[in-house]
This record gives structure tokens, sequence and C-alpha cells, in this order.
């Protein structure tokens, strides 16, 4: 009996599981759905032995698509090989698919329509109709706006919330954008007015119910979309909250419902104090244990404190080491007479870095402003972050910070690595050349090749060729930080420059035509010290060749008359010694810091007539954040002096970077202030920002002020691009024209 039964099931389990070679797979009843759409679910089956699990899991694919109300499947089988043919029952189609927007639009109507995978004229399935849900809940993520739909967990915790409605073949999907109307407080909130109006002000939250106050005219100057706040606006309250210590861990925030003309959310914030003691306590004595400050004035007479007055007290500790930013825990306790508040101030213990896999750590470890046994500090953090991103090494730096005692901080830099080493940039053009010259002498032609720490040595390399239409320019540009771990950066710069230039002067039957070759050789190299305390000194030099050979020819009724040529070559010599203060966040688009320098160069003559001269260059720039917007000033006042003492004339240009936009002006003497109120939004894939300028200019023999001030005003855009480093163009109003320009290079 025990042989036949098991006979029996070695039958059927080769029956059930025996596999053959699956041939082809067919779909029957198709309408709206197409084959293609269910191609993935068995094509990697096809031609391979298949047995039943196999078939199961194509049919559970099929079915898994939404689209059909049955689905049943044969085979026919030949040999070893078979057909699976499978029979479907497509769901009714959809007629119609509305998208609904209860709101403003923070996100155009275009954009969440195309995100919408349930079609009209197709069959309907209800992983299509979730997933549309939650393609639109992705896109208001993606933009930072808290955001819920049907399926979520806590649906009424959101600023937008996003459902969808079957309505026999028609579907819609409904959004609903909440603006913000108000921001209250309610709980135990006696005694804490002032701290929570100090957060409304730290948090500074647009709210509805202020638009409708204002009048129609200062409208017309608003944005409602201002009033849809995002993640990043409620994480600001979280973190004002942090600051004091009245708020009990019991405290929370909820959204509620608003009676407005559009759909609208009151943020509550339900406070809950923390509690040291139920009722009144006599102090006698208060004791601040900290190694850092003196507290010992903090309460002098002994007196009767409620739990809010001693938490004041608390907050007087806090705030203080705030202050500096020091890594902290506080406990209070209250013992017999004395209210005692124990400081926890964390020290920095071991310091690891990743992700610097071919970046050598010697080339930045000055940077690193963490140090074992130090204080543990947010500046210390954001110091680190700020200078190590200066270098341009890395695009990503972070931090994870962990407890590896009661009082220690371990600290682990992450760095990402830049995965493009180099950038290439280049083009070419042809036009008609000039009469008399050769045809491929119309071709003009640029290449440059440009990285920054290609192979972890902290070097920075630049080349540029250019074969214009009639001159051609080499320049190599080299600098290395930290050269095998010494303490300064090395930059050399060498450059060729060939430019022809023809001139024809013509009056009535007289044409005179001057034809210049200027040929220019240049070698200089710098060397600076690192950041000392913000300081950085450099010292630097130079070697100049110049050749410059001019051909004068004058023709009356096109026969010469008169011919003439002369020739300038010199070689000339500088030295430069410069210092520098800095403290921006951002060498490239600063928003906040401060920029000083100080230059002073000494031209020598070698051979020739070359300049012998002393020229000094003086640079202040400051950048001033408006608190929790993307807005700020910047401004910059550029002085530049020459003291010609013989050779050819050294000239100061208010120009390209230092230059009164959207002029050329040039002299002895150069004063310029730039002045800029700035958008800057670096959180983009390309930082960059937006400036209204107001440029004035000087430039004379002397200070003297005898020739009038020269100004300018007008829009500038600066884009940070990774492959060309800042590129900014604007349009400048100047001498009653608009002139626009192009620069590239950092901004003041």
């Amino acid at each position: 009996m025990k042989k036949s039964l098991v006979f029996l099931l070695l039958i059927l389990y080769s029956v059930i599981y025996f596999s053959a070679i699956l041939d082809s797979v067919s779909i029957q009843n198709l309408k709206t759905v197409s084959l293609d759409e269910l191609k993935p679910s068995y094509e990697n089956y096809v031609g391979f032995d298949v047995n039943e699990n196999a078939i199961n899991n194509i049919v559970s694919s099929i079915k898994a698509t939404g689209y059909f109300s049955d689905v049943e499947w044969t085979k026919i089988a030949t040999d070893d090989h078979f057909e699976l043919i499978i029979k479907v029952e497509e769901n009714e189609p959809v007629s119609k698919v509305n998208l609904n927007i209860y709101g403003v639009g923070l996100i155009s109507k275009e954009t969440l329509q195309a995100s919408v995978t349930l079609k009209e004229g197709k069959a309907f399935s209800f992983p299509q109709f979730k997933k549309s849900i939650e393609n639109l809940t992705e896109l208001y993520q993606k933009e930072n706006y808290i955001v819920s739909n049907v399926f979520s967990k806590n649906k009424d915790q959101s600023l937008v919330y996003i459902t969808g409605k079957i309505n026999g073949n028609n579907v819609d999907f409904n959004i609903t954008e909440y603006a913000l109307y108000d921001l209250e407080f309610t709980g135990n909130i006696n005694g804490l007015e002032e701290v929570i109006e100090n957060i409304k002000k730290d948090v500074d939250l647009k709210l509805y119910k202020n638009y409708l106050e204002k009048n129609a005219i200062l409208k017309i100057f608003d944005s409602k979309k201002d009033y849809y706040p995002k993640f990043s606006d409620i994480q600001k309250l979280y973190q004002s909250l942090s600051k004091y210590v009245y708020f009990s861990p019991l405290s929370n925030i909820q959204f509620e419902p608003a009676s407005t003309e559009i759909p609208s959310k009151i943020l509550k914030v339900f406070v809950v104090q923390n509690l040291l003691v139920k009722n009144p306590v006599y102090i006698e004595n208060v004791m601040v244990n900290s190694s850092l400050y003196d507290f010992s004035d903090l309460v002098s007479t002994p007196a009767t404190f409620t739990n809010l007055d001693l938490l004041k007290l608390v907050q007087v500790v806090k705030d203080r080491y705030d202050k500096d930013e020091y890594f902290i825990n506080i406990n209070p306790l209250v013992k017999g007479n004395d209210f005692i508040i124990d400081v926890v101030e964390y020290k920095f213990g071991d310091l690891k870095i990743e992700g610097n896999t071919r970046t050598k750590t010697y080339t930045f470890d000055d940077l690193i402003r963490i140090s074992s046994g130090d204080y543990a500090s947010r500046k210390a953090l954001r110091e680190t972050y700020i200078e190590i991103y200066k270098t341009q090494f890395f695009d990503n730096i972070d931090f994870d910070i962990t407890p590896s005692s009661s009082n220690i901080l371990n600290a682990t830099l992450i760095l990402k690595e830049k995965e493009k080493k180099f950038n290439f940039m280049g083009g070419g053009t042809w036009a008609p050349p000039e009469e008399g010259k050769k045809w491929y002498e119309g071709f003009a032609a640029q290449l440059q090749l440009s990285t920054t720490n290609p192979f972890g040595y902290g070097q920075t390399f630049s080349s540029t060729v250019s074969l214009g239409f009639s001159g051609r320019i080499v320049s190599l540009d080299y600098g290395i930080r930290k050269p095998f771990g010494k303490p300064f950066s090395l930059s050399t710069s060498l450059s060729y420059n060939y430019q022809p230039t023809t001139d024809t002067l013509t009056e009535g039957s007289t044409e005179t035509t001057t034809s210049t070759n200027l040929t220019n050789f240049n070698f200089d190299f710098s060397l600076s010290s690192l950041k000392i305390n913000n300081f950085k000194y450099s010292f630097g030099a130079g070697v100049n060749y110049k050749l410059e050979e001019t051909a004068v020819s004058t023709s009356v009724n096109s026969t010469e008359v008169s011919s003439s040529t002369s020739s300038t070559e010199y070689i000339g010599a500088n030295v430069l010694l410069g210092v520098i203060y800095e403290n921006l966040d951002d060498l490239i688009i600063p928003s906040d810091g401060i920029f000083l320098s100080a230059t002073l160069q000494k031209y020598f003559n070698i051979s020739g007539n070359a300049p012998v001269a002393l020229k000094m260059q003086e640079e202040f720039s400051l950048h001033l954040p408006i608190k929790n917007t993307y807005f700020g000033f910047a401004t910059r006042l550029y002085a530049a002096q020459i003291f010609q003492q013989s050779g050819v004339d050294i000239t100061n240009y208010l120009e390209g970077l230092n230059s009164l936009r959207g002029a050329n002006l040039a002299g002895d003497m150069a004063l310029l202030l730039n002045n800029d109120f700035r958008y800057v939004n670096k959180d983009g894939e390309i930082p960059f920002y937006v400036a209204l300028f107001l440029d004035t200019g000087y430039v004379g023999s002397s200070y003297d002020f005898s020739v009038p001030f020269e100004w300018s005003t007008g829009v500038e855009l600066g884009l940070n691009v990774s492959m060309f480093g800042l590129i900014r163009i604007g349009e400048a109003y100047y001498n009653d024209n608009w002139n626009f320009y192009f620069l590239m290079g950092k901004t003041f």
C-alpha cells in the first residue's frame, strides 16, 4: 500500500512539475491593452524549459497589471515543446480621466497630467489608478511640499492631499492644496508669550490671513504661492522649538482646517512644558556645573521659584552655550533648597575620514577644524565643511556624529569625490578670409581642458588653445595645493599670444594702412601660504617677452607713395607680494562673508624698453544674506594705482572681472564700486544667482577726480556650470545704451 501511494505521488509530481520548452505565448482578446506592455511578463521564459510554476508566474504577472477581470490559460504541446495560450477579458475602458486642482497650482497642470498612467480609452486598472496617485504625490514631494494621499496613514497632516474617485467609467484625480492660514500655539503657554513671539519671528512663515488683510495694490506685488509652506519651512519651526528648554517632547504640531475662500489650514503647536517641579519651591542656591563659563552670578538672592522660573534659568545657561554653538546636554535637578544645573559638555573623540579613495588626506587635512579632545561645536563642523568645499575636490561633504561615551562624540567626515575628472570644451568655425589671404586662414578653433584634483594630489590644471581667424593663443596653467604635504600652494602659468591687426584710414584719395604683429610670451609663478586665521600670504614673480612689429604704408589713388617699418622688443620681469583675508562661505558664488586683499607688484627692465613701474591693488568685498531667504546684498570696493618710472606704459583697466559692467575704462589710477542685490540659489544641479546691480567707477592720471565718475546699472545672471565654472551674462545700461556683456570667473 505504501509503495503504491509513493508511485501515485511520483506520477502526480511529474504531471504537474515536469518541464517542457516554451516555444511561444499567445494572448487572446486584447482590445485596448498592447501586447508590448505584457511582453515583460513572459519574454524571459520563451525558449527555456518551464514547468507549471513558471506558467503560474506568467499568469500572475499578467493579472497584476490590473487590466483584466479574467485570465485563463491552456497549452498546446508537441513532444517536449508547447505553446502557451492565455485568454483574457479586459475591464471596461476608461471613458474620461479628469485632473482637478483645488488651490493655486503649485505645479503646472501639464506636468501633473504627464504623470498619470491611467489612460482614457484603455481598460481600467486599479494598480495604474494607485500608481497615478503615487506619481502625483512624488511630484509634490520632489518640490519639498508636505503631501499625503488617500493611501497614506496620516492623511490629514499635510498641506497637499491627493485622492482619486472612480465613477463608473470616469476617473477623477483630485488635488487639494492648502494655504497656511495661521500659526497658533495652544496648551500650557502662560508665561511664554515673549518666547512664542520670538519663535514666530524666527520662523517667519507667511500666513494667508495676512494676505487677506492686504489692500488690492499690495496684493499685485505678492504671490499666493508663497503662502504654501514647504517641508523645510516646517523644519525651521522644529529647529526653533528645539532652541528652548520649555517644550516637552510631548509637545506636537498638527494641521487643522480653516474656513476661508480657498482651502487653508491652521498650523497648531500643542505646548506641553517640561516639568521640573509641580509646585513652587524655595531655592537658596543655584549651581551650574560648567567648565567653559562662569555662571556664579546667575541668581544671588534666595527666593521662591515656579517651574517656569526654573526653566528660564536653564534657558539662560543653554543660550550661552548655543551662542558659541557647543554640543551639550543639560540635566537640571532640584535637591533640597539647591537648584543644580548639570551641563554635559561634549568633546570630540576619534575622527575618521571616508570616501577619499583617490585624494590624499594631506592635501586637505589642514582645513579640518575638528580635533580630538576639543569641545564639540557646530562651528567647527561648519568651518570644516566650508573650507573643504572651497577646494572643489569633492562633490559632496557630510558628517556622521555618534556618541562613544557619556561626553565623547566621534566624528566621521564622509566625502564623495568628483566622478568626472576632466572637462573638455571645444569648437570651430570658418568664415571667408580677408582679401589676399589663403582659404584655410578662415578657420578658427578653440580647445579647453581643465581639471581639479584628477589624481588625488590637489592639482588644478587648465589649458587653452585658440586658433583664431588671425591670431593664436596658447596657455597652460598649473597649480597644486600642499605639494608632497608641504605647507604652501604653488601655481604657474605659461602663455603665448600672437595677434596681427590691420587698420586702414581713408581720407579722400589717400589711404593709410597700419599693420601690427604682436607676439607675447609670459611666464608667472606664485607661492602662497595656507590659511592662517583666514589670512593668506603670497609671493610671485614673472617674465614677459614682447615683440611688436609695425608696418605703415600710404597710397594715393591706389599707388604706394611711402612705407615704413618699426619694431619694439623687450624682456621684462616682475615680482609680487600679496595678502588676503577671506572668510567667504563659497569662492564661486559667495553669499556670506568678507574678502579683503592688497597686492604690491614691481616691474623691472631686463632688456629693451620694458616697463619699470610700481603697481598697487586693493580690494574689499562684503556679502550680507537676508535671514531665512535666498536674497542678499553684495558690495565691492576695488582700487588700483600705477607709478610709472620708464619704459612702455602700463595701464589699469576697468574691464573683465574688475569692471564697470557694460563699459571699458583705462587709466593710471582706478577706483570701482560694485553693488548687487542678489537672489542666490545653490540647491539645484546648477547653482545660480540673479542680480540687480549699480556700479560706479573712476579712472584718471591721479586721484584728483577731475574726470567725472562713470556709472552703469542693469541685471546679471550667474551660472556655476561644472564644465565651465562660473558663467556671467548681463545687460548693462551705460551712456544711454544697453550693452550686453559676458564674463567667466568668480563673482566678487
